[in-house]
């Protein structure tokens, strides 16, 4: 059986500390990655999905990529979403750990300008 918060900033608060433990989890994964176009990669937010079970990552590389870099760049991480995943497992305490949906943010925006309607690469599970 499910229980459910009576507290909704308890439940706010657990969120956002999820959200921080993935964000550590995933900065320190990128960092360890076997596919080196992942190394440059900032995890810039966490934040959750609205159904709950998911988190988005809003990740930026730290250069402006051109168009077929980017593709590649969303084609490691699509590769690396499983693994990063169980990352994040490995740090939360959880039950079950959260699938992952990436967004890439094109190096050398600002984060405004992201925040505005700026181009976002999307990386869904499938």
């Amino acid at each position: 059986m499910k229980r459910l918060s009576r507290n909704p900033n308890q439940s706010s608060r657990k969120q956002a500390q999820l959200c921080a433990q993935a964000r550590e989890a995933i900065y320190l994964a990128l960092g360890d990655a076997t596919d080196a176009r992942l190394h440059d990669l900032h995890v810039e937010a966490v934040v959750p999905a609205l159904d709950g079970a998911r988190l988005v990552v809003v990740v930026a590389p730290a250069r402006t990529l051109a168009a077929e870099e980017l593709d590649d760049l969303v084609e490691a991480l699509f590769a690396a979403r499983p693994w990063l995943r169980r990352q994040v497992a490995a740090e939360i305490h959880r039950k079950r750990a959260p699938e992952l949906t990436f967004q890439v943010r094109p190096g050398g925006e600002s984060p405004l300008a992201a925040e505005s309607g700026g181009a976002l690469a999307e990386v869904i599970p499938a």
